[in-house]
């Protein structure tokens, strides 16, 4: 089963750039994983990779509040980047969640042997901060709005999701949601 989670993350790398035989070959070598549990925290380092295979990840802020916020949903065939200022982000299993990940010498070693995987990071980074830009984005509009568009971008997931945790993410009360959900 984890080698087609693989095949999977390799046609999402190879949608970014050309990819040779011999690098990922590496990238498999040099591949470590967890298996999560509900509830369970993914340990983020900096300058680490990740690949959500299967699950769901919440991302939580702690930084200046009283109740961390969640700020992002990852979900399977995503990618998350761990850089110095996101590193105190963490990370909760909303269900049983498979992530493959590499740290940062292994990372190196394979952006000084593969050129081309650096263009190839670049577009993760991008698609990974855009996925952190979004609930801001959603924060400007009007609450209805906001549950709309939550419906509309996260289909997939929303079965999984506890409501109460869609409510922190929209930042709206929970009866609120309810009623307008």
């Amino acid at each position: 089963m984890a080698s087609l989670h693989l095949i999977d993350f390799k046609s999402k790398l190879q949608s970014f750039g050309a990819l040779r035989p011999e690098a990922w070959e590496k990238i498999v070598l040099l591949c470590q994983r967890a298996t999560l549990h509900a509830g369970d925290s993914f340990l983020r380092k900096e300058g680490s990779l990740a690949y959500v295979a299967e699950g769901i990840l919440k991302e939580y802020n702690p930084q200046h509040r009283k109740k961390p916020a969640i700020i992002n949903f990852i979900m399977a065939e995503q990618c998350l980047i761990t850089r110095k200022h996101n590193q105190v982000h963490y990370l909760k299993a909303c269900i049983p969640t498979l992530v493959f990940y590499w740290d940062l010498p292994p990372l190196n070693l394979l952006n000084q042997e593969f050129e081309e995987l650096k263009k190839i990071y670049d577009y993760l980074c991008r698609e990974y901060d855009d996925s952190i830009a979004l609930r801001g984005f959603l924060l400007e509009l009007t609450v209805q709005d906001r549950i709309t568009y939550f419906q509309n971008h996260y289909t997939a997931i929303i079965p999984y999701l506890k409501k109460k945790d869609v409510a922190h993410y929209l930042h709206i009360s929970y009866n609120h949601l309810l009623y307008n959900w």
